[in-house]
């Protein structure tokens, strides 16, 4: 049964008799013993999973638990022997298919249901869960807070109501102010606050009468203005978080609606969102908030510094593809996934996966200060291994047979490698064609106007070298296996402070840190050193801003950018990022850009198209794939005229900020034709 079958049974499950529904766990228990039978239910991720944020060796701070389905499925055995002893199909089992927000206080946590126009209430005691009842039913319910008596706030596509524990509608919220369409709920005080993704504001009323009182903030971007608020959460202070989905942020207010803090800004890496939707705060005041573009949660401590990410996908057993809502219990539901017998959890964060196996996503959360765990004995080390075809030398450095890769010999006494020596040895592999290019260039002064090497950092010569960042000498060790955190050996490199770590060298307190995508100085020279960090020699920068050079890139994969960024949440199921490109679409962005310069009709340019052998030009491939350099435009500081091949760029301010090449709806078009 799929999830509309299941949906539109549901509808349908009152009609059920009660004969029948009584007789349902015997459909179990024979299923479960006549031979070939089988539970039905998904598959869950297996124990062994990678399941620790951070990972190991690192502290494990986080625990994924795996997931909350409220049942699993029936069975085609099961529902054929329904049909055979009572001529009927069974009720379907209760199945959350889209969770949204979420609400937990005490031994409950209420899972809003979207797809099937509900809520479900986990109660602790029992560990099950139900399906609440409300009159007047909800329609698509998507926001709920509980209050200290039982009362749940609900914000549906009705509007704002306050129900009873029984489902008894108590109170609605209106606002005769303008338009009002709620966006998340939560008791403050003896007050209400709903933010109004409208206008862009939080509309503040009465618990007990539903009278609207005041707003709160305003439209833009500077403190106490918002611009699409959405959820919102109580610190142990007594202050209000707010979800400030554009502005890429969370506001702190205090009780009264004045502004103290904000956390997080636009951006790709930990403590930086893409598109924030929900969050909660832990009783230790640690803030939890999910980011559905980035498939994440950012962890900040109470002061606003950011603690870590987890559930990113590929992670094992907590990993997310489309999470939302998200809350705190003192309680977890019963998972396939088990803790280390020395776990000691504060609290347990839950958190709703719309899209891959939706359920609640269940994460033990151990605190900053908690011990650390024994790493578990099946626990595999990690190996280098190839990202790609093009890559393909067997890695020396971890393998004690292999030491005369790199060292003269003596007899059997391996011979020490001189510095100056180590940069050409190391590109003599390092050069992207037998092994990874490192992105960092080599050779430039250790102490400059934004930069200073730390003392006990190597140099050659006064310059920087392979070895001045990379600590090779902990390799040797013929027992020591390629660490999972650190794997490139970065000296001084602490993983619980990965945002500080540019700090080492780049001197942040005169300006901001180095980025290489600011290609001019303030004089408008370009800098050759921003052009060396991804190219390995400066190409020619053209007036016109046309292709007419070899790009000489470190690599024309994504992994150029990857070194540095982080991949983002993928509308395709299957990801655009070095994926081939098919004649039929590379034929498709030929012909879109030829008609920027052509009003020929389009089966003359297809011919134009068939007779030119280029590459696309407005939106480049690497190797004939897609990459994230053909999507993001790196020289988006003004390096190339805007409306250029090289230098093309969104017109939305949204989209400039992510320097995408082309308005979001257009870059579709630049590939897909209809």
């Amino acid at each position: 049964m799929n999830r509309h079958e299941g949906t539109k049974a549901r509808r349908h499950e009152g009609a059920a008799s009660p004969r029948l529904r009584a007789l349902v766990p015997v459909c179990w228990i024979l299923a479960a013993l006549l031979p070939g039978c089988e539970i039905g239910g998904r598959g869950s991720h297996g124990a062994d999973s990678a399941r620790f944020y951070p990972p190991q060796p690192q502290v494990p701070r986080v625990i994924a638990l795996g997931t909350l389905h409220g049942a699993a499925p029936l069975s085609q055995t099961q529902v054929d022997l329904a049909l055979f002893l009572f001529g009927a199909e069974p009720p379907p089992p209760l199945t959350i298919a889209n969770p949204t927000g979420l609400a937990a206080r005490d031994t409950t946590v209420l899972i809003c249901d979207n797809a099937l126009n509900t809520i479900f209430r986990w109660d602790a005691t029992a560990d099950r869960v139900v399906e609440e009842v409300f009159d007047p039913p909800l329609e698509h319910p998507f926001a709920v807070d509980i209050l200290p008596g039982g009362d749940r706030l609900i914000c549906d596509r009705g509007g704002v109501r306050r129900v009873d524990a029984a489902g008894r509608q108590r109170c609605r919220y209106t606002f005769d102010g303008g338009e009002f369409r709620a966006g998340g709920v939560l008791a403050v005080a003896e007050t209400v606050w709903v933010t109004n993704l409208a206008r862009h504001t939080i509309e503040v009323f009465d618990l007990a009468s539903g009278h609207y009182l005041r707003t709160i903030g305003a439209h833009g971007d500077a403190a106490l203005q918002f611009k699409l608020p959405r959820s919102l959460a109580r610190t142990p202070d007594g202050n209000v978080c707010v979800v400030d989905l554009l502005n890429y942020r969370v506001q702190i207010l205090t009780p009264d609606g004045q502004w103290i803090r904000t956390l997080g800004q636009h951006g790709d890496s930990p403590g930086t969102f893409a598109r924030p939707k929900d969050l909660a705060v832990g009783p230790d005041g640690t803030i939890f908030v999910t980011d559905a573009f980035a498939q994440r949660v950012h962890a900040f401590s109470p002061d606003g510094t950011p603690l870590l990410t987890f559930g990113e996908p590929q992670s094992g057993g907590g990993e997310l593809t489309l999470p939302s809502g998200i809350a705190v219990s003192q309680r977890a539901p019963r998972t396939a996934l088990k803790l280390p017998p020395d776990a000691q959890p504060a609290y347990y964060v839950l958190v709703s996966e719309q899209l891959n196996e939706p359920g609640i996503r269940v994460y033990a959360w151990l605190g900053t200060q908690a011990p650390a765990l024994r790493a578990p004995s099946s626990a595999p080390a990690s190996n280098w291994k190839p990202r790609s075809s093009a890559t393909a030398a067997i890695n020396p450095h971890w393998d004690p047979a292999r030491c005369t890769k790199c060292h003269q010999t003596a007899g059997e006494r391996l011979l020490p490698i001189a510095l100056a020596e180590s940069d050409r040895l190391c590109l003599s592999c390092h050069d992207g064609a037998q092994a990874p290019a490192d992105p960092h260039p080599i050779g430039r002064p250790i102490t400059s106007d934004l930069v200073s090497v730390p003392d006990g950092f190597p140099d050659i010569h006064g310059t920087i070298g392979c070895l001045t960042c990379h600590d090779i000498e902990r390799h040797c060790d013929p027992a020591v296996r390629r660490p999972e955190i650190n794997a490139k050996l970065l000296r001084g490199y602490d993983p619980q402070r990965t945002l500080e770590y540019c700090g080492t060298c780049h001197r942040t307190e005169i300006g901001e840190r180095f980025s290489p995508h600011r290609q001019r100085d303030a004089s408008g020279r370009v800098r050759e050193d921003a052009c060396l960090f991804c190219h390995t020699r400066r190409p020619e920068v053209t007036a016109d801003g046309q292709r007419k050079f070899e790009p000489h890139l470190r690599t024309a994969t994504s992994q150029l950018c990857l070194n540095c960024h982080t991949r983002h949440w993928d509308l395709s199921p299957q990801g655009h990022v070095d994926r081939p490109v098919t004649p039929r679409i590379r034929e498709w962005m030929l012909t879109r850009e030829l008609r920027r310069t052509h009003d020929s009709p389009l089966v003359d340019l297809a011919k134009m198209v068939s007779a030119s052998q280029r590459e696309p030009a407005r939106l480049p491939l690497g190797d004939g794939q897609v990459t994230c350099y053909s999507c993001h435009n790196p020289h988006y500081a003004g390096l190339f005229p805007e409306d250029s091949e090289l230098g093309t760029l969104a017109t939305r301010p949204e989209e400039r900020r992510s320097a995408l090449r082309a308005n979001w709806i257009d870059l579709c078009s630049e590939c897909h034709h209809r």
